[in-house]
């Protein structure tokens, strides 16, 4: 990253550069300074390991919703036929599941 900073700011080569694109790109990586890595990485800390993906965040804040209504979407282009079928299996799903409760 810092090599990439160097192009961007003493070669003022564009973020989008092919110098720059061939370090950052592979990793998916970001020129910008990190101040956990910078303030705590002498001490062995790496925030990327503190970080942890939490899932069924992802699912409250509404990814699954999308994914769902989108696959709905796609459905109903192809024939709105479909969208009563998934309708009727998942009534059958639920009032299943409800005999189980």
């Amino acid at each position: 990253v810092a090599t990439a900073r160097d192009h961007i700011y003493k070669n003022n080569l564009g973020v989008d550069s092919a110098a720059v694109e061939l370090i950052l790109k592979p990793n998916s990586w970001v020129p910008n300074k990190n101040t956990f890595l910078d303030s705590l990485g002498p001490f062995g800390f790496n925030i990327f390991i503190a970080l942890v993906v939490d899932l069924l965040h992802e699912v409250e804040l509404g990814v699954w919703r999308m994914l769902l209504v989108h696959l709905l979407r796609i459905l109903t282009a192809l024939n709105k036929d479909l969208i009563h079928e998934v309708d009727r299996r998942c009534a059958k799903y639920l009032s299943y599941n409800s005999l189980l409760g």
